[in-house]
């Protein structure tokens, strides 16, 4: 009964121990392919010496008239390709921007919020790639040797050429590996037998009248 007791009393306080830990200590953090972060950086002065870490045109590219291309994403600012930023990182860079004055306090807002936009709206086009490279994957495995599996697997590759500058380079490189391997493995792979079906009711071509001769 006394030893029911003590392990009682230890579990009672392993829970109030494990409760009495700050939430950052509970929950785990990390990164995905975009860079979701729990973790949102504070700027110091310090930081201003890694600027412009990278090799992002931040002044050209707030000045687009049109969309950032998604292969833009490959560009990197304070040591991070763009693909990666998230929110945190956006008001991080505001934030750093105002301490070492790299842009005037009536601007530093609004190309901010420029250069989000332009990446957020590159990054949704990217996310749409990744669908239609995921569906491609999948349709490219699923195709059976011969004629129609062959051309399927060319023309899946055009379409591949057509999504070129809706991906970044490594997305490419990704998907053109897989349909290769594929059509590879298509030409390799023994063809059926074209079968030419011949309606039962077909009489055939019409036998050849012979020269020279009187008709009938």
């Amino acid at each position: 009964m006394a030893a029911r007791i003590r392990l009682s009393s230890l579990a009672m306080c392993l829970i109030a121990w494990i409760t009495a830990l700050p939430a950052t200590a509970q929950e785990s953090t990390g990164r995905d392919s975009e860079g979701t972060s729990s973790k949102p950086p504070v700027a110091r002065k310090d930081d201003c010496q890694k600027l412009p870490g990278g090799n992002a045109p931040i002044n050209r590219l707030v000045r687009l008239e049109g969309g950032l291309s998604v292969r833009n994403l490959d560009l990197t600012y304070n040591g991070k390709p763009l693909f990666e930023y998230t929110d945190e990182d956006f008001d991080y860079l505001r934030s750093l921007w105002r301490i070492c004055d790299t842009y005037d306090s009536a601007t530093t807002g609004k190309i901010a919020d420029r250069l989000k936009s332009l990446i957020e709206d590159a990054k949704a086009v990217r996310r749409d790639t990744i669908d239609w490279i995921k569906r491609t994957e999948q349709e490219a495995k699923a195709l059976k040797p011969g004629q129609a599996g062959i051309e399927k697997i060319h023309d899946m590759w055009q379409q591949m050429l057509n999504h070129e500058f809706h991906m970044l380079e490594t997305d490419m490189k990704y998907i053109a590996g897989v349909l290769s391997k594929r059509r590879d493995e298509l030409y390799a792979a023994p063809q059926p037998r074209e079968r030419t079906l011949v309606s039962p009711f077909d009489p055939g071509p019409p036998e050849p009248r012979p020269l020279g001769g009187s008709g009938g």
